[in-house]
């Protein structure tokens, strides 16, 4: 069952671990004997900043560093992240403390989020291009301004 579950959570995020422990511990919550997924969201977060900017970046955007800022707060927040994991569902993967009986706070489903992508980070020796598709496929960037020509 277990690995039945990984293997659908691979499928709903675009990306074959090869590290399975990284599966393991990206949708483990922290509790009050485990630090949980802290450590790969810590990276997580930095790898959604430098993906996001990276972008807005190539996209062409000149108008200023605060544009840029402005894109992060809004899309690199905690509320973004906990509602782009409630249209995926992801809060069935994660492995929630025992002690506790409740819904997955946006708290847990938005470090989750930042897990996940540490743990992609790591799993693909830091391959910017792989977090990129795992990063459109949960729809994690905001809608591109940039126009064709």
């Amino acid at each position: 069952m277990e690995s039945e579950l990984n293997t659908n959570f691979e499928k709903v995020i675009g990306h074959h671990f090869h590290a399975r422990d990284l599966i393991e511990e990206a949708l483990e919550e922290s509790g009050l004997a485990s630090a949980g997924n802290v450590r790969l969201a810590l990276i997580g977060d930095k790898v959604l900043d430098l993906m996001l900017l990276q972008r807005w970046y190539r996209e062409g955007n000149t108008t200023g560093t605060e544009q840029g800022t402005s894109m992060l707060q809004a899309y690199a927040c905690n509320k973004q992240l906990a509602s782009r994991a409630k249209v995926l569902n992801l809060q069935r993967f994660i492995h929630q403390r025992p002690d506790l009986d409740r819904n997955v706070p946006d708290s847990t489903l938005a470090t989750t989020v930042e897990a996940i992508l540490g743990a992609v980070w790591l799993d693909s020796n830091e391959d910017v291009q792989q977090v990129d598709e795992v990063m459109e496929k949960l729809d994690l960037y905001p809608p591109s301004d940039r126009v064709s020509t």
